[in-house]
């Protein structure tokens, strides 16, 4: 044997070797399970360990010392309990099976050199080793080999404690701080190949184009998404070449000026670029350019990231499109239209519906709140609202949004009207539609007023304007209805203009219409509750409906008329009177009589007939005795 050191020295490059082996052939166990892994490097590691034993450093006869304990805990620190088991059961069985003074002091630090690799692996916690754990196992592994020692006898440790306690640990710590680095490489090294293959499979498949090019802008790597923009075969036909090599003159020129604007810059930059090709539809492309430095700093190229937007810009121009064709449609549209939100605040409205409101046009605005849009137009007196009621108005006008369909007509304080159409929309708001119908609600009143007057026309006789035979008939059925409802009397007076006829051949028809207008005046001066109803009855014939009046009360009204007849003074030349005269029959019924209207009629005309029969300018009313009761609508004249 050489020297303690030659032999310590051999047996560090036989760790070296075995860690060597572990590197080269780890990879493929890395397919296998967990326990398997464990399993072969706790065996190869325990291999190493029996090696190293059997190339020892002997300091005595039966005293040896070599790097066992490097391996059984590089075993446990890497491998875990069950590697450092392996590797420590198979150094204890190998040193009880040499035997020798040692026996127990080489045992003694196999167990040690177990304890010290198992508790690095769980102090790791299931994190990957650092080079400070490697320091930190090695420090501890070298401090407690000498533990070993102190199980030897006295006077053996004493001898070769100063000789071999500091190679011995020098050694060790040496052994498995360059051991651990190893492994701690090689497990980098995995790990960025892994990284590598993983970034590799993601740029092969990502769907956009991802490529790297030098100063010169030539493809230095790219993905296959980049080769089927570029109309290539593969990635590999694109290293080399440039944009020119796959584009029109004019488009590579162009993507040439933005990649080189970028590399001046030195930041990187997103632009969106129009994709030419000679034999397809135009494109477009958005595109992430970032300049691709070395370790120094120094841009040595430009990494691009391409993405198709071309369906995404074509959806962008129809979109704007149809705003500009809908902002066009609701510019020209005659009635104003408004949109709310959810929350009640203005979203979207035309200039039609600004223009209704002048004088809040300067708050209905987007994102004004439709409340406060109401609120102050009752302030300003823009809508005529109580101030006492503009909050239950303001309620009123939110719960009718709610609604499926609500239509109303509002006025405005300067004449206007509006129709409003309100729906709700999905979102929770509500659309409104407002029409201006002021001009619509103006020939609606015209309309009915000419409706009224030929209402009024259809019911006024058109020489005395007073009610005609119809209007009296339908009259009379409303106030005989009445007052059987109310059981109140109702009197009916039939007035005829004496000798009219006479007057007619003496002075003329048109004198006999003046007559006749004469005489009506009389009778409306004499109607003169709301609802007495004067009419033209016949010829000269007229009738007055007096509700709620008696036969006494009903006297006098005709007394007072028969006056104001005789009061008109005009001359009469076929009567014997001299003068126009009326003769005035009076019929009445009482709350609860048992008669019809037809049964009013008969008594009137018969009380008529007793005046006429009596010599004329006078007031008869109806008595039951009166003999021969005429039938319904019959006349007797003398």
């Amino acid at each position: 044997m050489g020297s303690p050191w030659s032999e310590l020295l051999a047996n560090l490059a036989v760790v070296a070797m075995f860690v060597s082996v572990w590197i080269h052939t780890h990879v493929w166990l890395d397919r296998k399970a967990a326990l398997t892994r464990a399993t072969a490097f706790g065996m190869l590691m325990g291999a190493g360990a029996v090696i190293l034993m059997l190339t020892p450093m002997q300091l005595q006869p039966g005293l040896f010392v070599d790097l066992r304990g490097t391996m059984i805990a590089l075993a446990g620190f890497f491998g875990g309990p069950v590697a450092c088991v392996i590797a420590g059961l198979a150094a204890v069985a190998f040193r009880f099976h040499e035997g020798g003074v040692g026996v127990f002091a080489g045992a003694m630090g196999i167990s040690i050199a177990t304890a010290i690799g198992i508790a690095g692996h769980v102090a790791l916690r299931g994190r990957a080793p650092g080079r400070v754990d490697i320091l930190i196992l090695a420090a501890t592994a070298a401090a407690s080999s000498l533990l070993g020692l102190l199980a030897l006898p006295q006077e053996i440790m004493q001898a070769v404690l100063p000789q071999v306690a500091l190679p011995t640990s020098l050694l060790i710590f040496l052994s498995i701080m360059l051991s651990g680095l190893a492994l701690y490489q090689e497990r980098r090294r995995i790990e960025a190949l892994q990284s590598r293959r993983i970034y590799k499979a993601v740029v092969e498949a990502l769907p956009d184009c991802l490529n790297v090019k030098d100063l010169e802008g030539r493809f230095i790597a790219a993905n296959p998404a980049t080769a089927t923009l570029m109309r290539a075969a593969d990635a590999k036909a694109l290293i080399g070449k440039t944009d020119f090599d796959f584009f029109p003159q004019e488009t590579a020129r162009k993507f040439h000026e933005d990649e080189s604007a970028i590399l001046a810059a030195g930041v990187p930059s997103t632009i969106e670029q129009r994709l030419h090709h000679e034999d397809g539809p135009d494109g477009w492309l958005s595109t992430l350019k970032a300049p691709f430095r070395d370790q120094s700093g120094t841009i040595v190229g430009l990494i691009t990231h391409n993405r198709d937007i071309t369906t995404r810009r074509r959806l962008e121009d129809e979109l704007a499109e149809s705003r500009v064709r809908l902002a066009d449609a609701l510019t020209h549209m005659a009635d104003g239209l408004v949109m709310f939100d959810g929350d009640g605040k203005l979203v979207l409205s035309n200039t039609q519906y600004i223009a209704m409101f002048p004088q809040t046009a300067d708050i209905r605005l987007p994102g004004a709140d439709y409340r406060d849009i109401l609120r102050i137009s009752a302030t300003r007196g823009e809508q005529a609202v109580p101030p006492d009621r503009i909050e239950d108005w303001i309620g009123g006008i939110a719960a009718s949004r709610k609604l499926p369909s609500n239509r109303q007509e509002i006025r405005l304080s300067d004449g206007r009207w509006l129709d409003v159409r309100t729906r709700p929309t999905s979102n929770g708001g509500s659309l409104s539609v407002y029409s201006d119908i002021t001009e619509a609600k103006l020939v609606e009143a015209e309309l009915l007023a000419a409706n009224e007057k030929l209402n009024l026309l259809a019911n006024r006789d058109g020489l005395t304007e007073l009610l005609t035979r119809r209007a009296f008939d339908e009259a009379l059925a409303r106030e005989y209805a009445r007052g059987k409802r109310s059981m109140a009397p109702l009197s009916l007076l039939i007035i005829d203009v004496d000798w009219f006829k006479r007057f007619n051949d003496h002075y003329g028809h048109p004198a006999g219409d003046e007559c006749l207008r004469a005489v009506s005046g009389c009778i409306k001066a004499t109607a003169r509750r709301p609802a007495d109803a004067a009419a033209r009855y016949g010829g000269e014939e007229f009738a007055l409906i007096l509700p709620e009046t008696d036969a006494r009360g009903a006297f006098v009204i005709a007394e007072n008329l028969r006056g104001k007849v005789r009061d008109l003074r005009l001359a009469h030349a076929g009567s014997e009177k001299g003068i126009v005269t009326v003769s005035i029959g009076v019929g009445t019924f009482g709350p609860g009589a048992p008669i019809e209207i037809a049964d009013l009629l008969r008594r009137a005309d018969e009380a008529l007939y007793g005046a006429k029969a009596a010599g004329r300018d006078r007031v008869h009313g109806w008595r039951p005795h009166v003999s021969e009761p005429l039938a319904t609508g019959a006349r007797r004249r003398p």
